[in-house]
């Protein structure tokens, strides 16, 4: 006990934008991945540093009995919590500076707000009584103290000292994994928001597709002659032999999908909104305004003043809707990467299930009935045809609903030819595939244990066990991520341990090579990440062994946003995520270990020149929720 006397526990969590101790507390890696802990011998803090949380802890002992004041002064929002007695779970949020992140003081100013000083707490000499400080500072001057006085006129406001304090625990030898010994208390809790308000952001409204995967597949044979069988043709491919390096991303081509997905980012500012309005055809808006006459009405006159000089507040002019997500293209998306998937239209979407729907109908003993339209992607090819993913809620005669998910075709068309459809031979997704999630580390513990731990998430929400980790891991001396993939609630994992400079292009290629089933799929991917439960099933839907592979596209989001409020920008350059058959990644050549050896950044783009050389399709879409997290790149990837 007297070795813990004279400090308390500070854990800081570092390059996290926002100025509210709420924002705190929505970083990912809140409160049980700080990036260092430390001591401090009193309750005051002046680092000179910016964009960073705190959360101080441990124990106060009152130099004698009476009635106590406790004030909290910080530049940046901050919280004083106090227990009754030596029980986290006693926890009462006493004072605090501010919710909103305008509010601050100057240091020692403990008195221009009224909720920075507390009401009179009785506090016993021979006690000790656990706190918590949860501080939040953005950018200028950063400070924060923690002050006390009797209830006397005659006291005045002290910072509080090393006399008066205790560590909760001394975690300085604990592994920077070591999260046994954080505990989560009231003032550590994420805080919810109001369910009745509405979402700030379009895409964080639920979306059925979002949860696909509860619905019963119904089973392909079930569907075999609907619709007529016809020789597979892709819808896009590279027809050259050779392609200049790094070309391979401006030869990708986005499908469109129906219903809208709302992943354009709505919210942005203006700046940022008209990249996706430029690059409509016509360029500006006023091309949509029709005049339509002289101005109505007249100016009143006042007498003694000036007749006002613009009578065009009542310009006569009309205007026709304008679907604007239906009008953009490959070029839009790629450049403008606030626009996100482009939409079809509702009829260009209902012409296709209505046909669908006519075959079905016409074959005897048919029980299923359209329930309503989950999804349709569509890919167009002006001499090829038409490729469709249709994945309706149909229900059975039971009254029990059940998933149609089927890749259908139709020919090129000219005008006023009638639309067919058929089943294209061998271009089909199958739902029992394995999938081998591949990710090469160094030295990132905190982050690995986050990705354990989302996949566990995916593994516990849909059951599927149809997917595999492999980790391959430079010698990381932070983590034994051997020990966390073991104690891990997943469907199966493998584990390759390598020594020497992160290299990783050599590590994703170690993975690859762990896998021998040919006919499973390998999802190469990044650290700090959000996987949404949809997102394996997602996976196996769009890679077709042997002609295509997926290439999904993940929401960067800025420093300080989060799942709940993501603002940031679609990745729509990155290739670093990418589904492909174990079969097809082999016939391409894996990955260029002889030319990335020792350093990373390009090798993704370098394997897509391949796959397209490969003459492999590749689709590309935004993935709602599938989000990259903000972090820092101090320390990242360790090179010794």
């Amino acid at each position: 006990y007297e070795q813990f006397l004279g400090e308390v526990n500070v854990h800081v969590f570092e390059d996290w934008c926002g100025e509210t101790v709420d924002q705190l507390r929505k970083d990912q890696l809140f409160p049980l991945f700080p990036h260092s802990r430390t001591t401090i011998n009193r309750l005051a803090v002046y680092p000179k540093w910016e964009n960073y949380g705190l959360r101080i802890f441990g124990y106060l002992h009152p130099g004698e009995n009476g009635e106590y004041i406790f004030a909290i002064s910080s530049d940046g929002n901050s919280e004083f919590w106090l227990s009754e007695n030596e029980s986290p779970e006693g926890l009462k949020l006493l004072a605090f500076i501010g919710k909103t992140g305008t509010e601050w003081t100057a240091p020692g100013e403990y008195e221009k707000f009224a909720s920075q000083t507390t009401q009179p707490v009785h506090l016993e000499r021979r006690e000790q009584y656990y706190f918590e400080i949860i501080y939040k500072q953005s950018k200028g001057m950063d400070h924060m103290e923690v002050a006390w006085r009797l209830n006397s006129e005659d006291s005045s406001f002290e910072v509080i000292t090393a006399a008066y304090l205790s560590l909760y625990i001394d975690d300085s030898s604990s592994m920077e994994m070591d999260t046994d010994t954080i505990s989560q208390t009231l003032a550590t809790q994420f805080l919810s928001p109001d369910p009745f308000l509405k979402p700030e952001v379009d895409m964080v409204n639920e979306d059925p597709r979002d949860v696909i995967y509860k619905i019963p597949l119904l089973n392909d044979s079930e569907l075999q002659d609907v619709v007529p069988s016809c020789a597979y043709r892709p819808i896009y491919i590279f027809d050259n032999a050779t392609i200049v390096r790094y070309e391979g991303i401006n030869h990708v081509r986005y499908s469109t999908i129906y219903p809208n997905d709302h992943t354009r980012l709505s919210d942005e500012d203006m700046q940022g909104q008209l990249c996706f309005y430029k690059n409509d055809e016509r360029g500006g808006f006023d091309s949509y305004l029709k005049i339509e006459g002289e101005p109505e009405g007249k100016t009143k006159v006042i007498e003694g003043e000036e007749p006002k000089k613009n009578p065009k507040w009542n310009q006569v002019f009309n205007v026709n809707p304008v679907d604007f997500n239906s009008k953009q293209n490959d070029f839009c998306v790629n450049t403008c990467k606030k626009a996100g998937n482009i939409i079809m239209q509702k009829k260009d979407a209902m012409i296709i299930v209505d046909a669908f729907m006519r075959h079905l109908q016409s074959k005897p003993n048919n029980d299923l009935v359209l329930k309503r339209v989950l999804n349709v992607e569509k890919k167009y090819n002006d001499t090829e045809g038409t490729r469709y993913l249709i994945e309706l809620e149909m229900e059975n005669r039971e009254g029990k609903s059940v998933l149609m998910s089927k890749y259908l075709y139709s020919g090129a068309m000219k005008n006023g030819d009638p639309l067919v459809l058929c089943n294209a031979k061998g271009f089909a997704w199958n739902p029992e595939v394995t999938v081998h999630v591949i990710l090469a580390v160094k030295n990132q513990g905190r982050w690995v244990k986050y990705f354990i731990k989302e996949l566990e998430n995916v593994y516990k929400v849909t059951g599927d066990k149809n997917f595999n980790i492999i980790i391959v891991d430079f010698n990381s001396h932070d983590i034994n991520i051997e020990k966390e993939l073991k104690i891990a609630k997943l469907p199966s994992y493998q584990f390759k341990k390598l020594d020497g400079r992160f290299a990783k292009a050599q590590g994703i290629q170690v993975g690859v090579d762990l896998v021998r089933d040919d006919n499973s799929i390998l999802f190469m991917v990044d650290l700090h990440i959000h996987f949404p439960p949809v997102l394996i099933q997602n996976v196996r839907k769009h890679c077709v062994q042997g002609k295509m592979v997926f290439a999904p596209v993940v929401m960067r989001l800025d420093c300080g946003a989060t799942l709940e409020a993501p603002k940031g920008f679609w990745e729509t350059d990155g290739y670093g995520l990418v589904g492909i058959y174990k079969s097809d990644m082999d016939r391409i050549g894996g990955m260029n270990t002889a030319e990335f050896t020792d350093k990373w950044g390009g090798e993704d783009w370098e394997l897509l020149d391949r796959i397209i050389l490969n003459k492999l399709e590749v689709e590309r879409l935004n993935i709602r929720n599938f989000a990259h997290f903000y972090h820092s790149k101090r320390g990242m990837w360790n090179k010794t």
